[in-house]
């Protein structure tokens, strides 16, 4: 209704994450190169917080977006993390191969293992990213997401994992140093100034 009456094209401000309506302000697009820092220079690991609202989920779907457009990376984008470790990693395989792997977990790793090698191969690369990754509460999870860096080369890892969530997740990485410092960036979304409020209305 109100579309007629303002003469837009579509609804404004609904409450999905379109990539279309992706809001460069300073501080998003801060994120978003320190993102792409992470993934272009396979430095491994990123960890990016907000506030709910603050167009985290945003990011990441523009991330998605653009990358799986160029054929040279593999994405895997979980969306429900509050997963059994097995699940998670049966997840990664199925959205990067777009198949089921059964078997014991030994299999399933040496299953990442060959995609990862593969991919390389043909000169792709694998990100994984997390998000909403707050709701994770099972310690062997974030163990798991450690260990998924250790599939690397001497000089390069072969995968890249952006952990995405709200401030607590910050909180639940800074007790697990084994994680936390293997992320490469790790940068916090603000909320929008009025002036930002403004220019992202306009």
């Amino acid at each position: 209704m109100y579309e007629g009456y303002w003469k837009l094209k579509e609804k404004p401000f609904e409450n999905t994450p379109d990539p279309r309506f992706f809001y460069h302000s300073p501080g998003h697009e801060e994120a978003l190169m320190r993102l792409y820092y992470v993934i272009k220079e396979r430095k491994g690991a990123g960890l990016l917080t907000g506030e709910y609202g603050s167009g985290k989920t945003v990011l990441t779907r523009l991330i998605t977006k653009e990358f799986s457009a160029d054929n040279k990376h593999r994405i895997a984008l979980i969306v429900n993390p509050s997963l059994s470790p097995e699940d998670f990693l049966k997840e990664i395989i199925f959205q990067i191969e777009g198949r089921e792997c059964d078997g014991s977990k030994l299999k399933i790793l040496h299953t990442i293992n060959d995609i990862l090698y593969k991919n390389m191969e043909e000169g792709k690369e694998v990100v994984i990213i997390v998000d909403e990754a707050q709701v994770i509460s099972n310690i062997d999870m974030f163990e798991e997401l450690r260990l998924l860096l250790n599939f690397q080369l001497n000089n390069r890892f072969l995968l890249t994992l952006i952990l995405v969530g709200q401030p607590e997740l910050r909180e639940k990485i800074n007790k697990l140093p084994q994680l936390r410092q293997r992320m490469a960036i790790s940068f916090h979304l603000n909320v929008l100034s009025p002036e930002e409020t403004i220019g992202y209305i306009e």
